[in-house]
């Protein structure tokens, strides 16, 4: 395949993306996935293919490609996928793809099967990538490495893939920051930012940084009515818990019925928990900011003050340019 024929498959993948009730054997395959999968929800499994639609824009995809030196190098490089959001992965899958190299995924047993479902889906549309999409157990005879996991994995693949060129990802988290000044609109795609996928992204936020003497009635009357959390049986098990547990430790808490905040100097707190720390000026921010960058993805905010942050609502809607962990893995890929 020559570069122009699998970014043409990639864009139609991204149509067809675009409206994820109408793809094939979808439905059967969110309840595959949701067995496999109980935080897989069908709701977030499509929430997760429009973002993928989004991402694979026509023209962006062209300007993306086009940054890139990239030539067929037919090299096999080894992604090990994480379960913990639907479809985490795709990144590298398109990276490895589009650069013209060999995908050797390595899935975990509880996310084995959205990413070969995409993958059938690929082949369909130009079955010359069968040639370049294999899923093995063990990475064996790869000649690049590109691994998502936590702390805890990131040193063991270290050590056992020593002597290869790799991107190993650690943990990471979103944080969001408020001025008091935002609409209740701002809160409403802020609860996307927090409450999509459960918070279990690194792309989801964890944590904010709130002004002294801030309302959080506002964000409450919003948070109350969301839908996103609904009913889910183990999410509500973690609140439940969560919740006791303060009580038996004596910890403040704010209850928003369906999440609770928690005041913390931490950046990264349990499922169904937010927490939140009061500043008194936005440079305070910065430098905690800053200090913590190496464990932050994002951040949201609508304060200009905040340099780099991305608008309420996008958290979970990153582009070709928002890179895992700030590494370019097209980068990576094209120069070894």
């Amino acid at each position: 395949m020559i570069l122009k024929d699998r970014v043409d498959t990639f864009k139609k993948l991204g149509v067809i993306f675009s409206n994820p009730e109408s793809m094939m054997c979808i439905n059967d395959t969110i309840e595959l996935a949701y067995k496999n999968n109980s935080w897989f929800t069908a709701d977030n499994i499509k929430f997760s293919l429009l973002a993928l639609a989004k991402m694979l824009d026509r023209k962006q995809l062209i300007l993306w490609v086009q940054s890139y030196n990239i030539i067929n190098q037919n090299k096999r490089i080894g992604v090990v996928v994480p379960s913990n959001i639907p479809f985490v992965g795709f990144y590298d899958f398109l990276c490895v793809l589009l650069s013209g190299n060999i995908f050797v995924g390595k899935l975990s047993s509880s996310n084995n099967i959205l990413l070969p479902y995409l993958s059938k889906i690929l082949i369909d549309i130009n079955p010359d990538f069968k040639k370049y999409i294999f899923f093995e157990q063990d990475l064996k005879n790869i000649d690049l490495l590109i691994a998502t996991g936590n702390n805890n994995s990131a040193s063991y693949f270290h050590s056992k893939y020593s002597n290869l060129k790799k991107i190993i990802r650690h943990n990471r988290t979103s944080i969001g920051v408020v001025n008091g000044l935002e609409t209740k609109r701002d809160y409403h795609n802020l609860q996307y930012d927090i409450c999509t996928y459960f918070g279990l992204g690194c792309r989801s936020v964890s944590k904010l940084f709130i002004p002294k003497g801030f309302d959080f009635q506002k964000m409450k009357a919003v948070f109350d009515c969301s839908h996103i959390l609904q009913s889910h049986s183990d999410y509500i098990d973690n609140y439940r818990y969560q919740k006791t547990l303060y009580k038996m430790n004596k910890v403040d808490f704010i209850d928003f019925h369906n999440l609770l905040l928690v005041e913390s100097n931490e950046i990264e707190s349990p499922v169904s928990v937010l927490y939140y720390q009061y500043y008194d000026h936005l440079n305070d921010v910065l430098s905690l900011l800053n200090k913590d960058s190496h464990h932050i993805q994002c951040v949201v905010s609508k304060d200009s003050a905040i340099q780099d942050s991305i608008s309420f609502g996008s958290a979970q809607q990153p582009t070709l340019y928002n890179f895992p962990d700030g590494m370019d893995v097209m980068q990576f890929i094209v120069s070894h």
